[in-house]
């Protein structure tokens, strides 16, 4: 039984010199400006072989004539400024729809009626003055909408 321990033994015991040594020359090697200029080329060559790969797949997809991401992303803001706009138009015709039903309702007290007269020539004085509310009203939403994206 000492033959066979033995060997095991000796085998160890080389393994843990051996370990050993190549733990101090790999902390000797890592502790280098060699090994930090050798990690940072590394890393870089890293990026810029993601930024060919990106292209490429990029350039594939436009070949392809499928919408990439970036086509995706114009489209989506263009829908949410044209969304924007549509909201604002609903709220001017609201506005419009209510002006003119406060008109339709009949008013029994004239103070009442000079009351929405000051309220409608406070609101737009050329308006008011030529009886042509809804359409000036239209007119300066428009102008203020600015023009639909294409």
């Amino acid at each position: 039984m000492p033959d066979q321990r033995m060997p095991l033994a000796q085998i160890y015991q080389l393994y843990v010199g051996i370990e050993t040594r190549a733990a101090s020359a790999v902390e000797s090697l890592v502790g280098s400006n060699v090994f930090g200029e050798l990690l940072a080329t590394s890393a870089s060559n890293a990026m810029a072989l993601a930024r060919i790969a990106n292209g490429g797949v990029d350039r594939g997809v436009r070949a392809l004539r499928v919408a990439g991401r970036g086509d995706v992303s114009n489209l989506a803001r263009q829908l949410a400024r044209t969304e924007d706009k549509l909201e604002r138009m609903l709220q001017l015709v609201e506005e419009l729809k209510d002006l003119l039903d406060q008109r339709a309702t009949p008013v029994a007290d004239a103070g009442a009626v000079q009351s929405m007269r000051t309220v409608v020539t406070a609101r737009d004085p050329a308006a008011g003055r030529n009886g042509k509310l809804a359409k000036a009203h239209m007119r300066s939403a428009t102008a203020t909408a600015g023009p639909l994206p294409r």
